[in-house]
């Protein structure tokens, strides 16, 4: 016998995806809407599927909102779903067995499937993407602030990486409306950062390298260029969200002045990093006598 499932689901202005959301829930036994402030028609969407809506003050980001939204749920297993994500009919036969009397953790990962420019992004760090969203009441609490991990307790268990276990997620649909959400956490998480260690020493050869450091990152260690350029601008625009909160955080201690550097050992130092990561990525991708070589390159950054 099945148990009882709720889902909970935070809105704000989601209008263009939540009805597609709520069509794929509609097996759940119990939903929850907790709304942030919307001025679009989310709420008349949301009427159309349950009576249990709530609100919440709008705080700029969802988890205050989603650790109020798990406190409705009426019943003992829970999940969370986003207001542009999917639950596939495969994925909720898969979720109503897990929640049978003979499941075996607390809290469950699913891997998350996140469209973005219109494609299935695998690569840049962006798949598996695993998400705690089934969980037992209790099990799963949001810390306060933008993208971080949640508290669980309890017995953890992950579903394969495949895509008939992942929830699918409309994320970016376009660059502007990522830089709009850029522009909007960067702000957020600037002021985060600065909250849990103060700052007061910054440089362009400091904000250059951590440009550097996360492009390379996306683009070659996580193997961004392989996805043509969908996975290169997410590289690139992931690493201007890193350097735009460095900038924020500058901006919100004043934007003191700073001294001029010499940009010839800025580009020197950019450099090193490239050709390190770089090397990393052949020497993933040879073998035989050129992954030697390129085994030597990485060693000494040449």
């Amino acid at each position: 016998m099945t148990n009882k499932l709720s889902v909970v689901i935070n809105t704000k202005n989601v209008s263009k995806t939540l009805e597609t959301t709520l069509k794929s829930i509609d097996f759940a036994d119990d939903i929850v809407v907790v709304d942030m402030e919307s001025t679009d028609e989310t709420l008349l969407i949301a009427k159309k599927y349950t009576k249990r809506i709530f609100q919440h003050e709008d705080v700029g980001y969802a988890d205050p909102a989603r650790n109020f939204a798990i406190s409705k749920a009426k019943h003992n297993w829970i999940l969370v779903v986003d207001a542009d994500e999917v639950i596939s009919k495969d994925l909720q036969t898969i979720i109503l067995s897990t929640i049978s009397d003979k499941n075996t953790a607390d809290i469950y990962h699913f891997p998350r499937k996140n469209f973005v420019f219109g494609k299935w992004i695998m690569k840049t760090g962006w798949w598996p993407d695993y998400q705690p969203r089934l969980f037992k009441k209790g099990a799963v609490s949001w810390q306060v602030g933008v993208h971080r991990l949640p508290d669980m307790v309890g017995k953890q268990e992950k579903f394969p990486a495949e895509e008939k276990y992942a929830i699918e997620h409309a994320n970016y649909k376009d660059i502007s409306h990522f830089i709009e959400k850029l522009n909007h956490y960067t702000s957020i998480q600037a002021k985060e950062r600065l909250l849990k260690s103060s700052k007061d020493d910054f440089s362009s050869s400091e904000m250059f390298e951590i440009f550097a450091n996360e492009l390379a990152k996306r683009s070659l260690m996580m193997n961004g260029t392989e996805e043509g350029l969908h996975g290169t601008s997410l590289s690139f625009l992931q690493a201007t969200y890193e350097a735009v909160i460095y900038l924020k955080q500058w901006g919100e201690m004043g934007s003191k002045e700073t001294q001029p550097e010499d940009f010839g050992l800025i580009l020197q130092k950019m450099q090193k990093i490239w050709r390190y990561w770089w090397a990393d990525y052949r020497v993933r991708n040879t073998s035989g006598l050129s992954n030697i070589y390129w085994k030597i390159r990485r060693k000494f950054k040449i």
